[in-house]
């Protein structure tokens, strides 16, 4: 094998040990490249050795020393060549982390010029995915970065670089996640799932990403299993932003569960770990954690100080998602404790989240942002006044969580994964209001006809009064941590009508269950209906109707499904189904006379036998007739042949 061959084969082993976590062994092959490289006394080859150095020192977080080996890397490698194009591509790695995203814009435009004039095409995939991870992300251009990351995509579709493609797939899932479109980021994360290798650091990115929406939707069990296995891959691969984000997760997870110490000791790791590595964005991200762990433990003297360091690092980063956020948090801390800062911080704060395009935060972190938008609205500072006017306009075009609403067997209300308090649905019939408006097509109804449905005993004057109150308590229902002058992104209630605005993925479950009837998928709608429409408030009239048309569909649906469960021999199956039916409507003849055949196909001609007695005792004592004559027919024969 020729020299040059040994030294190929050298750098490959050494890749595919540092992409399976195996960075020891990486590092020990890289070194034994280069050595290799300078016997042979060729500058490509050389650069080529330096750059796999290079790559392995960066994912370890020795981002310094990457940095030296890619500038070595830089002034060995030929012109207009992919190692020349690969020097620039991890400079701006390294700038990203350590010191001017501007810088590393600028490397990664270096990289893709140089890469399209050499035909490197996987060079300048990569490329386009690290300035979407690490220039557009943390300025928050998420669109930006979305183009980036799908373009890359294009390029390892059409250059056949299957291998390459988990790290576009992990930023785009970052990005949905980061904007709340949860939706899409489930998506890539299945998608991301499916191209990581078991055990890889890789996978650890799905395990800490998965987590992440796992906090945020409320599944707080899984979010924590999930976060150790992602610690467990993150240790044994020393993988940095995957070390600091665990740890920022595991910190969000205790912080959100109340435990302070605990939030604050996560945090702790996450923020020295950052800082040993050089990594300014994560170090900014830690800090800024810490500092609400540090008001949660009661220490808002440490949390304002952490927040100002962060500040200050994300300023000199150019990292201005991130920025905006502290700058909220910090101002909502000097709010709350009546500092004379706090009007400035404020200015500041907004400011960067309109001007970054980030009203999403104001959502998000509502109970940062809500409070100082309502006490600036009337500020004498016509400044400030215009910004919380500015944020209000921003807010109404942030789609809210989707709701789903459970009225088949039970009655919920969930603002994507948290529940309303089910106290709120009976005050002032918030919830019965809600229901009417989603029986009607355009969930849209006029005064009079809320009147007619719930105070026809009332006068017109009590029932406006009554409509107002109504109106609130649902507003407030979909919506409780909303300020008294903010407008309302479900519910619009103007000149004597109100009209109900579901947001994309909204589900309710009669809806579902009546299209999935229309389209005769009927297992499924089997499994939407878990019992009557609001049972628990029969007494109400208008609910009589509706209740009345689900009820009809079930009962098709069960047959249709005891017929088809029949036909193919599920005899057991369908027995079961109809008598369901009958439990219902003891007198449905025709669930009876099938019954009946899935008790012959049985063996069981006692159950046929006791399910003809049964319908003819409840027809003769409540209708006074006779069973049909087929039903009649296969009784008869059934005895014959018993005879």
């Amino acid at each position: 094998m020729s020299s040059i061959s040994s030294l190929e084969k050298i750098i490959k082993e050494s890749r595919s040990q540092e992409r399976s976590g195996e960075f020891g062994a990486a590092l020990k092959h890289a070194r034994d490249a280069i050595e290799l490289a300078k016997t042979l006394g060729e500058p490509l080859a050389q650069s080529e050795a330096l750059l796999n150095l290079a790559r392995i020192q960066f994912h370890g977080g020795k981002y310094q020393d990457a940095k030296g080996t890619a500038e070595k890397a830089l002034n060995l490698a030929p012109e207009r060549t992919s190692a020349q194009a690969e020097a620039w591509l991890r400079l701006g790695a390294c700038a990203a982390e350590t010191s001017s995203l501007s810088e590393a814009e600028g490397c990664y435009q270096q990289c893709i010029e140089i890469a399209r004039d050499a035909g490197d095409h996987q060079m300048r995939m990569r490329a386009m995915h690290n300035l979407s991870a690490g220039v557009y992300l943390p300025r928050g251009q998420f669109d930006l970065a979305l183009a980036a990351d799908r373009e890359a995509l294009q390029i390892a579709a059409k250059s056949e670089l299957q291998d390459w493609v988990v790290f576009p797939l992990i930023t785009i899932a970052w990005n949905y996640f980061l904007t709340g479109q949860h939706q899409n980021a489930h998506q890539s994360l299945e998608d991301l799932m499916r191209a990581s290798q078991p055990g890889s650091w890789l996978e650890g990115y799905y395990f800490c990403l998965m987590a992440h929406l796992c906090e945020v939707e409320g599944e707080a069990g899984k979010a924590l299993s999930l976060y150790e296995r992602t610690r467990s891959i993150a240790e044994a691969s020393g993988e940095p932003w995957l070390n600091i984000e665990v740890r920022l997760g595991m910190s969000c997870h205790h912080r959100l569960a109340g435990d302070g110490p605990c939030a604050l000791a996560w945090a702790q790791e996450a923020r020295d770990y950052a800082a040993h590595s050089g990594y300014l964005h994560e170090q900014g991200r830690a800090l800024i954690e810490y500092s609400r762990c540090a008001c949660l433990c009661g220490n808002r003297r440490a949390a304002e100080a952490e927040l100002l360091e962060a500040i200050r690092i994300l300023s000199r980063l150019g990292a201005e998602y991130d920025l905006a956020g502290a700058r909220l948090i910090l101002a909502s801390l000097l709010h709350a404790r009546k500092s004379s800062e706090a009007a400035a911080a404020w200015k500041e704060a907004a400011k960067a989240i309109l001007d970054g395009g980030f009203a999403f935060i104001l959502d998000q972190d509502r109970y940062s942002a809500y409070p100082l938008i309502a006490a600036y609205l009337k500020s004498a500072d016509p400044s400030l006044a215009d910004l919380s006017s500015r944020c209000i306009e921003q807010l109404q075009c942030v789609p809210p969580p989707p709701l789903r609403i459970v009225t088949l067997g039970a009655f919920e209300v969930w603002r994507g994964k948290q529940q309303a308090d089910k106290r709120s649905l009976q005050k002032r019939r918030a919830g019965e209001l809600l229901v009417l408006l989603l029986l009607k097509p355009s969930h849209t109804l006029w005064f009079d006809q809320v009147a007619e449905a719930l105070w026809s005993d009332k006068s017109t004057t009590a029932a406006q009064g009554l409509f107002h109150q109504v109106t609130s308590a649902l507003r407030r229902l979909l919506e409780p941590e909303l300020p008294e002058k903010f407008h309302s992104r479900y519910l619009k209630v103007e000149e004597g009508q109100v009209t109900l605005t579901l947001p994309p993925g909204s589900s309710i479950d009669f809806l579902v269950f009546e299209e999935l009837c229309i389209s005769e998928n009927w297992q499924a709608a089997l499994e939407i209906y878990q019992g009557d429409f609001l049972f628990a408030r029969l007494y109400m009239d208008w609910t009589a109707a509706p209740r009345e048309r689900f009820k009809r569909l079930y009962l098709r649906a069960l047959m249709e499904m005891a017929q088809r469960t029949m036909q193919i021999g599920q005899a057991r199956e369908s027995l079961d189904l109809c008598y369901r039916i009958l439990q219902i409507e003891p007198w449905q003849e025709e669930a009876v006379l099938l019954g009946m055949q899935a008790c012959l196909a049985l063996k069981d001609r006692t159950g046929a036998i006791r399910l003809y007695h049964k319908l003819k005792s409840v027809l003769e004592e409540e209708l006074g007739v006779a069973p049909q004559d087929e039903l009649q027919a296969l009784y008869r024969q059934i005895m014959k042949s018993q005879a």
